[in-house]
């Protein structure tokens, strides 16, 4: 027979979450740089800056010719920001099923209220966790109703690559310098200057190699003290929640094994190596454009709330427009392992 609730005094147990929500690992690395704009449509400059220029030697007289310096070159290319929204309106049912005993009506809809804005700020912080996975490990930016299309950042060019020999009498780390030097030379020596570090992210067996191969071992044991704590030999560090990540010199390494949305992209035993550039990496925001006042500041996120239903019930509404750009698609390289 049914459970019978009616001389029954009960109280609901705090549940467990079982969430499949992913990680914003790339959102929380900070490698994009935010820039905000009050329009969805943007003209993006590609400027070229000759510093490498040097002043030929000249005779010391007035009459002679003087040396000039060259102004920077640009091009510009108009884009439209890729859009998306989300909308809930509150009803009789979402108070049915609310379970919140002893609140009232008024409470009830802001308590609703509350979870759907956290679920609308989760889905558009999702939306942009993907393109902004897109652009930095398949260099494109993929759009149904931009004007542009479809962005290719390397213009239809391969990726940079490399293979690393995992063998027990290799050294990766000698390896590591030679991609970095890599880097560097795709850079060039004016933004090479510019760099603030270097991240990878790796996984399976690679990232496997990173942490545990002898040579890296040795490196650690020699090079650090045993009570540092980038010293993952006695102690991992742990910068997120479901990824193991330490430090090698003066590179990050993330392991990413188990995230698709990366892996996908890098392979399961795979790893890319990210330089991190001022100005390398680019997250475009504009405004919300539903409402005729509201959402109309720039950024990422534009959330308010009206009364769209005529018999009161409120609704919240979640706006976002956005564009990432990267400048220096073939300075990452895509690496592989062989032993």
């Amino acid at each position: 027979m049914p459970f019978d609730t009616r001389n029954n005094a009960f109280e609901y147990a705090s549940p467990f979450e079982y969430s499949n929500e992913p990680n914003l690992i790339i959102s929380n690395l900070g490698l994009f740089e935010e820039e905000n704009h009050t329009k969805n449509s943007i003209l993006l400059d590609k400027i070229l800056v000759e510093s490498n220029e040097t002043a030929p030697e000249k005779m010391p007289f007035s009459a002679s010719d003087w040396n000039s310096a060259q102004r920077s070159d640009y091009t510009s290319v108009l884009y439209d920001m890729v859009y998306t929204n989300s909308l809930n309106t509150v009803s009789s049912r979402d108070i049915e099923l609310l379970r919140a005993p002893g609140s009232d009506h008024e409470e009830n809809i802001a308590m609703v209220l509350a979870e759907y804005s956290q679920r609308q700020y989760s889905q558009i912080s999702n939306t942009v966790e993907q393109y902004l996975i897109d652009a930095l490990f398949g260099l494109k930016v993929e759009s149904q109703y931009a004007g542009q299309g479809n962005i290719d950042f390397l213009a239809g060019n391969a990726k940079t690559s490399y293979v690393m020999n995992v063998a027990n009498t290799a050294n990766v780390f000698e390896q590591l310098d030679e991609v970095n030097r890599i880097i560097n030379v795709k850079l060039g020596s004016g933004l090479a200057k510019k760099r603030k570090g270097t991240v990878i992210l790796a996984a399976g067996n690679a990232a496997k190699a990173l942490k545990y191969h002898q040579s890296i071992k040795d490196y650690m044991v020699y090079t650090l003290s045993l009570n540092d704590s980038d010293n993952f030999a006695t102690k991992i560090v742990s910068q997120n929640p479901a990824f193991s990540s330490w430090k090698l010199d003066s590179v990050n390494v993330i392991d990413v094994t188990g995230y698709t949305e990366i892996t996908d992209y890098i392979g399961e035993n795979g790893f890319a190596v990210v330089p991190m550039v001022d100005g390398g990496f680019k997250l475009h925001t504009g405004i919300g454009v539903r409402h005729s006042r509201l959402g109309r500041e720039p950024g990422l996120v534009h959330q308010y709330m009206t009364d769209v239903d005529r018999m009161g019930w409120p609704a919240i509404h979640t706006e976002s427009a956005f564009l990432p750009q990267v400048n220096i698609p073939d300075s990452i390289v895509f690496g592989s392992i062989s032993s």
